[in-house]
């Protein structure tokens, strides 16, 4: 359990916004979006209670917050430029509207605690005037494949639209362990989230849960293995990678959900967002990715 320290809020601080008082007291180690969030969450409390951001502070007063951490400036990163040149390689479609880019694999689409920088503040170190440039959605860290980036918020606010009417397209591909199914088209159940620490969530199938749905198509069998593509109808968290194991055949690399050897099988998880398709200004384009960072030659080596 994280260590939880404590303000003691005096008499000339009595009558002062909570939000206003943090502000002031961690200066600009730590990012207002932060403390907003942790008072949101309730990781910041005022007498052990949850409080809203504009509570009036009273004397005597006891705010309890726990370490919060700033992650590290992508300046202190080594082998800066590097990431910087792989990444500028990897756009696949620029326009006025959005970027994509073709995401490496063990990339972190932003940086956290722990990660100096993600591919979002690369993307803000490649493009100029670009503080407003957000991600219109997430992949896995581990997940390699099409990523795409709003460049202003009304772009941004029209991607995610497209996005709830599902009328963005995404195709996958994987390799799974063992022999998938010809009957097997489609996988349509309830998922949730569960935490299984303090830091780790995963997947889990319930009743409760929201209801998820992935159509499956073989694109060739191997000795021990299959190469699927799967079609996302909806988006839910680690999705296809859960699917793929409630039904018994796990996505091989996969060091969350797996079966037996399934995780080892391969050095990185075997999972590509081939291709996204979407409206720009009233334009249907459709970006692939053809470079799968070694997926495909795995079958050479079978």
């Amino acid at each position: 359990m994280s260590k939880i320290n404590f303000f003691l809020v005096d008499q000339d601080n009595e009558g002062r916004r909570l939000d206003n008082f943090l502000f002031s007291n961690f200066k600009k180690s730590i990012p207002k979006s932060k403390i907003y969030s942790s008072i949101r969450k309730a990781k910041i409390k005022v007498n052990g209670k949850k409080s809203k951001p504009d509570y009036k502070l009273l004397s005597g007063d006891k705010i309890g917050y726990p370490e919060l951490v700033q992650k590290s400036d992508i300046k202190d990163s080594p082998n800066l430029n590097d990431h910087i040149e792989l990444i500028q390689n990897a756009i696949l479609y620029d326009s006025k509207n959005f970027i994509v880019i073709n995401k490496p694999p063990n990339y972190a689409v932003h940086g956290g605690s722990g990660l100096n920088f993600g591919v979002i503040e690369i993307i803000r170190k490649i493009y100029k005037y670009s503080e407003n440039f957000n991600l219109a959605h997430r992949i896995d860290k581990s997940t390699s494949g099409c990523l795409v980036i709003a460049k202003k918020m009304s772009a941004l606010r029209d991607i995610h639209k497209q996005f709830r009417e599902r009328s963005v397209k995404k195709i996958y591909e994987c390799i799974v362990k063992g022999s998938w199914p010809e009957k097997l088209k489609k996988i349509n159940i309830a998922l949730d989230i569960k935490r299984t620490n303090t830091k780790d969530q995963k997947t889990v199938k319930t009743e409760l849960g929201k209801k998820s749905l992935t159509k499956f198509n073989i694109d060739k069998k191997m000795n021990g293995y299959t190469k699927v593509t799967a079609i996302p109808h909806t988006g839910r968290r680690h999705q296809i990678r859960f699917h793929c194991l409630d039904a018994g055949y796990p996505i091989i690399g996969d060091k969350k959900y797996f079966l037996g050897t399934s995780k080892t099988d391969a050095r990185r998880l075997m999972l590509h967002a081939r291709q996204i398709a979407f409206r720009d200004n009233e334009e249907m384009v459709s970006i692939t990715a053809q470079d799968d960072f070694g997926l495909s030659e795995f079958k050479t080596n079978i």
